[in-house]
């Protein structure tokens, strides 16, 4: 005689919720092989085991239940094959997607850790910054709802790309409207991409690698002083402007709100003055 499983025992057995097992039935992938007419209760036997043990591999392999249901009906080897390698390929790119992105939360840990560590501002140092791939739209920015605009825009051309966030948008503002004290019209909007992405698009630009001059700063980065500073610094060690300035804001109010601990990147490339 069959040993008999109630659908609670079944579920206990199995880990599985009862709820999904009244669908599994319902959809006619795993029935009981006995339904007590008075009360309705549902019945399985243990030779129905191998049948839930593949239905819940498949299903931990990702595969749909409208294919598994096939599969439980008619399937040959070949078939049962060919099926565990489309998933395997799918789960693959699933895995890729995932080691991409959890590259991409390490990159802003540790991002965030550094500007934590970072205890000077408003002093300039000079040092060799790598190159770094950026999407890049040029034109003439003089508010808030400009630059929005343009990120609205670029969301829809690039999150498949890189999502859009704080510490990744940077403006480029020129020498001469630095000089000139006009620090709220930019000439450029760019978007950081993380290291390693390859990608054509037609608004991407190299930021080149090179000697950069950087200061810090607790504000948004619109202190004409920084900026002054910045430019002794340059014209003291040596160097001159090569490029306009970048400017980020790294740990913005959404981060932290605490203001002490915000965090914006003044940065422009040098090379030395010919003598």
């Amino acid at each position: 005689m069959q040993n008999k499983f109630t659908i609670g025992q079944m579920a206990k057995l199995y880990h599985i919720p009862v709820k999904t097992l009244r669908y599994y039935d319902e959809i006619g992938l795993f029935q009981p092989f006995e339904v007590d007419k008075q009360t309705g209760y549902r019945y399985y036997c243990s030779e129905q085991f191998q049948v839930l043990d593949t239905i819940w591999y498949l299903r931990t392999m990702g595969v749909p239940l409208k294919e598994i249901k096939k599969k439980v009906e008619h399937s040959t080897v070949d078939e049962f094959i060919q099926t565990l390698m489309e998933y395997e390929k799918i789960n693959t790119k699933k895995m890729n997607e995932l080691r991409n992105m959890n590259e991409k939360l390490q990159a802003k840990i540790k991002e965030l850790r550094e500007a934590k560590r970072i205890a000077t501002v408003h002093k300039p140092t000079l040092s060799f910054i790598p190159e770094r791939k950026v999407i890049e739209v040029k034109g003439q920015f003089q508010s808030l709802n400009d630059i929005e605009d343009v990120l609205r825009k670029l969301k829809k051309k690039i999150n498949h790309i890189t999502p859009v966030m704080v510490g990744k948008v940077g403006l480029t503002v020129s020498v001469d409207r630095v000089k000139d004290g006009n620090l709220n019209e930019f000439e450029g909007v760019y978007i950081l991409l993380e290291e390693n992405t390859d990608v054509i698009h037609d608004l991407l630009v190299t930021f080149p690698e090179g000697s950069y001059v950087t200061i810090y700063t607790r504000d948004e980065g619109r202190q004409q002083t920084d900026y002054d500073r910045i430019l002794s610094y340059i014209e003291e060690k040596g160097y001159e402007p090569y490029g306009p300035f970048l400017l980020r804001q790294i740990v913005d109010s959404f981060i932290s709100h605490q203001e002490k601990e915000r965090l914006t990147e003044i940065r422009i490339r040098v090379k030395k003055r010919n003598m």
